[in-house]
């Protein structure tokens, strides 16, 4: 109970979760993958998300190719346990420019506001740029729940979002990063420490 508490945050009316698992195993509204501009499902989530639902899912995203940076497409989830699949914009057709963080936070805002028109009360997602993208894991997370953050107070219904990690080690290293991610008020409250011990040092040389 207490590491279930622990890896869970709640930002406004929006609950993120780590989860350590296979993402096409997951029984969600929607589950969310990172695609390219041309919206091919190649290695890794997108892989096994394709054997387990199914060609069709990769056959209605390619008719919807190509699809800007940080734009979602949504498709039927096939065979998934799931009724959307939502194909998350954030790296170019050419995978050698990258993912920016900038990419991620745009593709965060379009998964929430398609969960928002779909009313999905569910989501999992991985972490989008991390691996061929050239973002670490942690540096995609911290992406990921400040765009939450931002945008949970006004969201104004319940969403759960699951962060899906599969690999053991990938996990610790997702898991310190949750436990240790600073939302906006302590990050203020750290701020105005800071500067009161520094006007503190300040005024006692004087």
């Amino acid at each position: 109970m207490g590491d279930e508490q622990e890896l869970t945050r709640t930002f406004g009316t929006i609950t993120v979760r780590l989860v350590h698992d296979s993402i096409a195993a997951r029984k969600v509204d929607a589950l969310v993958l990172g695609a390219n501009t041309q919206l091919l499902m190649g290695g890794g989530v997108a892989s096994a998300v394709l054997g387990r639902g199914g060609i069709e899912i990769q056959k209605e995203a390619l008719a919807r190719a190509p699809a800007p940076l940080g734009s979602v497409v949504r498709t039927r989830a096939g065979k998934l346990a799931a009724r959307y699949v939502y194909h998350a914009v954030v790296i170019d057709e050419d995978v050698s420019k990258g993912t920016s963080i900038e990419d991620v936070g745009a593709a965060v805002r379009s998964i929430l506001k398609s969960a928002r028109a779909d009313n999905s009360h569910s989501l999992a997602m991985p972490l989008f740029g991390a691996g061929v993208g050239g973002l670490t894991v942690g540096q995609s997370l911290v992406v990921v729940l400040e765009t939450v953050e931002e945008l949970g107070s006004t969201y104004g219904r319940d969403l759960v979002i699951e962060i899906v990690v599969y690999g053991d080690d990938e996990f610790k290293v997702v898991t310190k990063s949750f436990k240790d991610y600073h939302d906006r008020a302590s990050r203020s409250k750290e701020e105005d420490d800071l500067a009161a011990e520094f006007l503190k040092q300040l005024l006692n040389k004087k």
